[in-house]
């Protein structure tokens, strides 16, 4: 009988301290605690940007992380999204990143039927319902720092932008690259023109080419495909990358890029989840910038003088010590409404 108390003891241990991990399982065999991860991508994994950058930083995760069991499933963000998150979440997964702001109809309909599991809404603007969370990057400081490098760069005055879609993330990338560009150069401009969708290569080129024609001697990008790259590299113009470090495609013409990092901010959200302080943080709401690592800017090419890079450097160190603010006096739930453009830029936004 005292063995038999021993054993039931013992279960109950065991049993506590999985639900303090915050939903991590047993493994039988080595007898660690192990947490069901699952990455849900937007697009292909092969983009280049977006989805490339997320399935590396969750790859870097889970190579750090010895508990974390990983799962992944590219292009899950359709019409199926909402199937797809309650496969995931029936089949163990107690963590769900959906990384991309189009779950957010699937996360309202599948996560109130899974309490015990936790989905956090990838470029999220707001807490859908209690177990799910928002994680972002702050992409826009080092869009900031690209455009005080195409201020410098351009000989025209004309600098493209070429965007996906208005949300209000995309607006803040445009916004924040203007304002980079008119403290380096307050007579250039920026010409924005719309694709209409994240992925869409063939549109993409159109835009390049169309806002190339206008005049642009350096062009910038927020999509997910590498369709601008490479479509300065073909018209040899200037080119700044968004999303990865695209450089070695097209060196000619590449002077820098805005760079997501997915790793630190995935990785502090699993900890969180492992050790059971996720209702800890204030809304769920993780947000990282240049200081955490978060965003990165990209190695300068070759055409970029020494002296732009030192003052690049100078207001990149400027930011980080929050020395220089981008968007001083708007509060971040501002900045995930916002919907204008800057003075700076010539283009449109469809009425919200």
């Amino acid at each position: 009988m005292k063995c038999m108390w021993i054993i039931i003891l013992c279960a109950l241990f065991l049993v506590g301290l999985a639900v303090a991990g915050g939903g991590a399982a047993i493994n039988d065999s080595s007898g660690k605690y192990e947490l069901n991860v699952t990455l849900l991508d937007f697009g292909p994994v092969g983009d280049h940007g977006w989805t490339y950058e997320a399935h590396a930083g969750a790859s870097q995760m889970a190579q750090k992380l010895s508990f974390v069991n990983l799962s992944e499933r590219e292009n899950a963000a359709g019409p199926d999204a909402s199937q797809i998150l309650s496969e995931y979440a029936k089949n163990g997964a107690k963590l769900i990143f959906c990384h991309s702001y189009n779950f957010i109809d699937a996360i309202k309909e599948v996560a109130p039927k899974y309490p015990d599991v936790i989905f956090m809404w990838g470029g999220g603007t707001e807490k859908l319902v209690p177990n799910a969370g928002v994680y972002y990057e702050r992409i826009y400081e080092a869009q900031y720092l690209a455009g005080i490098v195409a201020g410098n760069m351009t000989k025209t005055g004309k600098i493209a932008f070429v965007a996906a879609l208005p949300t209000s993330q995309v607006i803040i990338g445009i916004n924040a690259f203007a304002r980079g560009v008119a403290s380096s150069n307050p007579h250039a401009k920026v010409y924005v023109e719309w694709i209409g969708d994240w992925y869409a290569p063939e549109k993409e080129r159109a835009v390049a080419l169309s806002l190339i024609s206008k005049g642009c001697d350096i062009i910038t990008h927020w999509s997910d495909s590498d369709a601008t790259g490479q479509t300065a590299d073909e018209m040899n113009i200037y080119f700044i990358s968004f999303g990865s470090d695209v450089g070695r495609f097209s060196p000619r013409v590449y002077l820098t890029g805005a760079i997501w990092n997915w790793e630190p901010i995935m990785t502090d959200i699993v900890e969180s989840v492992h050790n059971g302080t996720w209702d800890s943080r204030p809304g769920h709401d993780w947000w990282y910038g240049l200081a955490e690592g978060g965003v990165k800017l990209a190695p300068f090419g070759d055409q970029v003088p020494g002296d732009v890079r030192s003052f690049v450097d100078k207001k990149e160190t400027e930011i980080m010590q929050k020395k220089l603010a981008i968007f001083p006096n708007i509060r971040d739930e501002e900045l995930k409404t916002m919907y204008y453009l800057e003075a700076n830029v010539v283009g449109k936004l469809p009425k919200s």
